[in-house]
């Protein structure tokens, strides 16, 4: 199995790029889809003059490879009437989520929403409206520390083999060193 790791520094570059890809657009609001896109929802949120954001949870992985059916668990307490949303999620890998957010805001009355992911895979379908690179590989986020550690713990059994794994896509030893 091969991985990217998403590095902070790559994180705030990829939010300027999209941002500025949406210059010309007007959002009244930021729809993030939680968990993933809770941080990117907070950079975008930012680099957009503050614009407000609700919180759509969305269940669709068990862990690295591991899918289940796609479920919203927890609906915004937000009334979209009449407004423009941002969709916001972390990444774009089958476009289940996405449809299903799709289908979800077909039943409310919102004037208009453009779905955004900074990554998405090459077989994603329906691809998200605004989107930045294509990757394959497995993407390991910054933020996603003790959750790849377990992750890594699964795949490669020991912790002295999930530690040095987690070395090689660029973990620090001293995050290592808290969460095992």
């Amino acid at each position: 199995m091969n991985f990217y790791k998403v590095s902070w520094e790559e994180l705030e570059e990829d939010c300027l790029q999209l941002a500025k890809k949406l210059k010309g657009y007007k959002f009244d609001r930021i729809l993030c889809i939680s968990r993933g896109g809770l941080v990117w929802a907070r950079m975008f949120s930012d680099l957009l003059d503050n614009l407000p954001i609700s919180h759509l949870t969305i269940i669709s992985y068990k862990t690295i490879h591991q899918q289940e059916d796609v479920k919203i668990t927890e609906l915004p307490t937000k009334d979209f009437k009449n407004e423009t949303l941002l969709v916001v999620d972390e990444i774009a890998d089958h476009g289940a989520t996405f449809q299903k957010v799709r289908d979800y805001l077909k039943t409310l009355k919102i004037k208009k929403y453009y779905t955004l992911a900074p990554i998405i895979r090459s077989f994603t379908q329906p691809r998200p409206d605004f989107y930045l690179k294509i990757i394959d590989e497995w993407i390991i986020y910054p933020y996603e520390i003790k959750e790849t550690y377990e992750a890594f713990l699964k795949i490669y059994r020991t912790k002295e083999k999930a530690k040095k794994m987690l070395l090689k896509y660029s973990f620090r030893k001293e995050l290592l060193q808290n969460i095992s």
